[in-house]
């Protein structure tokens, strides 16, 4: 590992509680925005949130502007709904070899018995984003699901 690898890892190990306490007001604060119930359950709760936001994106453009901030906010739900449907959970992905070497990632993941198996939200809402109007998020985590099923 290089230099400046370890001093992101160490940076990026120092900076996850962090980056795990500002996803319960991220989501929370996105849910109320769009006005739905109980926001602050998005992160126990996250399916209850999938169909809402879904038919909320589904049209939306989504100007360069606005891009970080909802792309954070859907890589967020991604994650808590794949962490809930495979049983897993965040973690920063500390093996060099890997794609998504130095990101938080979801993974270990007990309904899946690739041990190494990860998903990158931040990727996932990122290809979300960039799909035209008519895009569908509970198609691509579906998608996603399935791909992590698949390759046990």
């Amino acid at each position: 590992m290089k230099l400046n690898e370890h001093l992101t890892l160490d940076r990026r190990r120092r900076e996850f509680a962090v980056f795990l306490e500002e996803m319960e007001p991220v989501l929370s604060d996105f849910a109320g925005r769009l006005g739905l119930p109980n926001p602050n359950t998005a992160t126990t709760e996250p399916e209850k949130f999938l169909e809402p936001v879904d038919a909320f994106m589904k049209e939306q453009i989504i100007s360069d502007e606005d891009r970080i901030w909802i792309l954070a906010r859907v890589a967020y739900l991604i994650g808590q709904v794949l962490n809930q449907r495979l049983e897993g959970t965040w973690l920063l992905n500390e093996n060099p070899n890997s794609l998504f070497f130095l990101r938080y990632v979801v993974g270990r993941f007990k309904r899946v018995r690739n041990p190494q198996a990860t998903v990158d939200p931040f990727d996932v809402s990122t290809a979300f984003l960039s799909q035209p109007p008519g895009r569908s998020l509970a198609g691509i985590i579906s998608e996603v699901e399935q791909e992590c099923l698949r390759h046990q």
